[in-house]
C-alpha cells in the first residue's frame, strides 16, 4: 500500500527491533522487499524501516503536517 507514495512524505507510527515505538515523518526513497529507504523528515538523514514493524501511517497533507497520528490506515 506505501508503494504509490515513494518520493512522498509520509507519517508513520513505527516500532524499532527495541520495542520502541516512535512517530516520525518521511520521505520515501524506495521499497524492496520489505524494506523502505527513506529520508527522516527531521534531519533528512538516511533510514530504513520494515515494512512489518509499521502500526500506521497516512501520507502528509498540509492539514497533518505537525498533527499527531489520529486517524491512520492501517496495515
Amino acid at each position: 500500500m506505501l508503494g504509490k507514495y515513494v518520493g512522498q512524505m509520509v507519517e508513520l507510527v513505527y516500532m524499532d527491533r527495541a520495542g520502541q515505538i516512535t512517530q516520525r515523518q518521511i520521505r520515501i526513497n524506495s521499497m524492496r522487499g520489505g524494506r523502505i529507504r527513506a529520508a527522516d523528515g527531521k534531519e533528512g538523514a538516511p533510514r530504513t524501516f520494515l515494512e512489518q514493524n509499521i502500526l500506521a501511517w497516512r501520507p502528509v497533507t498540509e492539514q497533518n503536517r505537525r498533527g499527531e497520528l489520529k486517524h491512520a490506515e492501517r496495515l
